[in-house]
């Protein structure tokens, strides 16, 4: 079984009995993913029926190296888990069910602020982390729409409230678009959807037509995001950063701050915040002050007690700042296994994995020495995990190992390859090649890209949390996982995202992440092989 499967902390000694005893901890961690809804309820007792009938053998203890237990299941044993190639087991064991899926939430999150006070950065951030977690979620920018309709680059005079014939278009167009995104809500169906109207809505008129509207739609939560910012640094960042955008497109530079600027003391003549209790409803809302510094939350007549929307929403609020950061990451070079093309396993690197660890070590030092940071290094408890570690374990670097950074576990599959799975298991082969996001591996600990998704979450968070720089070991499945997180990449899509062989550095930026590749030395003798790495196609 791989280290995805068992991971032991390095220095404690482990015995035969410990690792029964973790067998049975994992029934417990399981137990933990039913309960969150990241299992089908029905998984767990199905597995139990079917494995009663099934040869049972505790793992054996192969090797103890550095105090990490290492066990394997035999292709023997594995082999009698099945009856002629087919592993006995029902469809909800062979395929992971997400909660988000299967969960008829409709949720509408109306923005509140300013010009620049960040509201499409956080709410770009929002379409990030739903998607990742499974939501059907979309944005509704006001503003687009204004332009796609003709009237981009219109100048400060077209925000005045005094204007009423501009004031009436403004209306009609947020109006508009609120009704594009409920249509999107409402026919998204038999899953949570999540449609975010990105506009200012800064008056209690306008936040009382949006109510009244919502309210007609039945089912339809709504609650505002109030972003407020009286820090000068970052509005002055923020105004530099808008001046970009197709408004000002082609327009001098200097003009165009002058412009912007009095747009929005126009929107600050008849700014309204966000209240308890607005036209006698009480308001459902979460406000942000200076990019994350403080946050509070207010639920209303139209949140419904148990709601996941708000409390996922605020849970990434609580996490988004906008101080520097710097995210590497970097697969873990290639192990015995990975060379012979074998999944899972707990074997030390490779000669070439040993170069690509000395390359990195020297890499991420001239990088520090050049930005005046130290990093954080985050990795697995793995042995090539540790091996790679060791590499960068210099000066004032912090090393983190967890447990949950592991490779996806394959189950009854350790250290087969995939040729092997399609010669001796075809069923399950054809099984993951018809749901590869959901397949889930036989066998104890077996893993899919959806339990991998929820193993992750944490550490989503804790990398969006970092200030400073970050680097992260992990291998092909995880780092494809981090990937699709900071692209955005819908979560049918992730199986399929391409993982660079390149050290990949991720840096915040006005729309989110950008992503950089830096070219290392050993870039072209790893290719090859990178397309192997973990044993995965």
């Amino acid at each position: 079984m791989s280290t995805g499967c068992l991971a032991l902390a390095s220095g404690v000694s482990c015995s035969t009995g410990l690792l029964v005893g973790f067998l049975a901890g994992h029934r417990r961690a399981r137990s933990r993913f039913e309960s969150s809804g990241w299992m089908d309820a029905s998984d767990e007792e199905e597995d139990e029926n079917e494995m009663d009938d099934e040869v049972r053998e505790k793992p054996s203890v192969l090797s103890v190296t550095s105090g990490t237990a290492v066990t394997q299941q035999s292709r023997a044993s594995s082999s009698r888990l099945r009856d002629n190639g087919i592993f006995r087991r029902s469809s909800s064991a062979t395929y992971a069910k997400n909660e988000m899926s299967s969960t008829d939430e409709k949720v509408v999150i109306a923005m509140v602020g300013l010009p620049a006070r960040g509201k499409s950065f956080i709410a770009k951030a929002i379409i990030r982390y739903l998607t990742f977690l499974g939501c059907q979620v979309r944005i509704f920018n006001a503003g687009n729409l204004r332009r796609d309709t003709g009237k981009a680059g219109i100048g400060a005079a077209f925000f005045d409230s005094k204007n009423e014939d501009a004031k009436k278009l403004r209306e009609n167009l947020a109006m508009q678009c609120l009704d594009q995104l409920l249509e999107f809500v409402t026919g998204t169906r038999g899953c949570v959807s999540v449609g975010i109207l990105d506009a200012t809505n800064t008056t209690l008129d306008r936040r009382k037509h949006v109510y009244e509207r919502v309210a007609v739609e039945r089912g339809v939560c709504l609650f505002f995001l109030e972003s407020l910012c009286t820090d000068e640094d970052v509005l002055q960042e923020n105004y530099r950063l808008k001046l970009a955008n197709e408004d000002y497109k082609g327009t001098d530079a200097v003009q165009a701050q002058s412009d912007f600027m009095a747009r929005v003391k126009q929107y600050e003549s008849v700014y309204q915040p966000v209240e308890d209790v607005e036209d006698g409803v009480a308001r459902s809302y979460i406000k942000i002050y200076d990019a994350g510094r403080k946050i509070s939350k207010c639920r209303g007549e139209t949140e419904k007690e148990g709601q996941m929307v708000p409390r996922m929403v605020f849970e990434l609020l609580s996490s988004l700042h906008l101080g520097f950061r710097s995210i590497f990451l970097m697969v873990v070079a290639p192990s015995e296994n990975d060379v012979k093309g074998l999944m899972g396993g707990d074997t030390s690197l490779s000669p070439l994995g040993r170069e690509r660890g000395h390359e990195l070590a020297q890499y991420i030092q001239n990088y520090e020495t050049e930005q005046g940071v130290n990093s954080l290094v985050l990795c697995g408890t793995s042995r090539r995990h540790n091996e790679m570690a060791a590499f960068l374990n210099r000066g004032n670097r912090r090393i983190l190992k967890l447990q949950r950074m592991n490779e996806m576990c394959v189950g009854s599959f350790d250290n087969m390859s995939l040729s092997d799975v399609e010669k001796l298991y075809p069923e399950e082969a054809g099984s993951r090649r018809k749901d590869k996001l959901n397949y889930r591996y036989p066998g104890e600990g077996g893993e899919s890209y959806q339990d991998l998704i929820a193993r992750m979450h944490e550490h989503i968070l804790r990398l969006e949390q970092y200030h400073g720089c970050i680097v992260v070991l992990c291998d092909k499945r995880v780092c494809r996982v981090l990937l699709a997180y900071f692209r955005g990449t819908p979560l049918k899509e992730m199986p399929y995202t391409e993982v660079p062989a390149e050290l990949v550095e991720l840096e915040r930026s006005h729309s989110g992440f950008e992503e950089r590749l830096h070219p290392m030395p050993w870039r072209g003798h790893v290719h090859g092989i990178h397309s192997q790495l973990n044993g995965e196609e």
